[in-house]
């Protein structure tokens, strides 16, 4: 307790010097609820399931159709496999000439087509698994199996068609990308 006014007035004189918190409170509020967009981003690309994949790939710029892999129509047969996909989406793009897509017999067009015909969202259950499946397609890259391209956003490989150009797989990675991680 000071025992003075001399006292009083130095221990004001104090806290005047420590400045306005109002700045510093705005910046930790604004911090936290960033940090919270972002924990909840984390969520939705960690083993999101099908029905989300298909939401979010529906409706996107150069995206005409999405079609889910069954175990009954699944071209790589690792659908609920230890280490393979829990779930993956299959998209076809209007940047890419359907004409040229090879379909593989008995399967249906967009999923006969692979990643060919436009792309698709591959789900793991960890983000482990999808390192794995990202590492094993980049072995393939420039050479007569190349893929397109691949990323990997939390447990999911995002990958274009090796038919689109450089640019184009870019652009659309980053468009499927940025719907599977928005806020809703």
């Amino acid at each position: 307790m000071p025992a003075s006014t001399d006292e009083i007035n130095e221990a004001a004189r104090l806290v005047d010097a420590m400045g306005d918190y109002g700045a510093v409170m705005e910046s930790l509020a604004s911090a936290e609820s960033e940090l919270a967009d972002s924990i909840a981003q984390l969520g939705q690309i960690t083993n999101p399931s099908e029905q989300f994949v298909i939401e979010r790939l529906t409706g996107l710029p150069n995206v005409t159709a999405v079609e889910a892999v069954t175990e009954g129509n699944d071209p790589n047969g690792k659908l609920g496999k230890a280490g393979g996909y829990t779930a993956t989406v299959y998209f076809s793009s209007d940047l890419v000439d359907q004409s040229s897509v090879y379909r593989t017999e008995g399967h249906t067009h967009i999923v006969g087509g692979g990643c060919d015909g436009g792309g698709a969202v591959e789900v793991f259950a960890t983000e482990e698994d999808a390192r794995r499946r990202d590492e094993y397609l980049a072995i393939l890259d420039g050479g007569l199996l190349a893929s397109g391209s691949h990323a990997v956003y939390g447990t999911c490989v995002v990958r274009t068609s090796d038919l689109l150009a450089a640019s184009q797989q870019k652009a659309l990675e980053e468009r499927v990308a940025a719907s599977l991680v928005e806020l809703r």
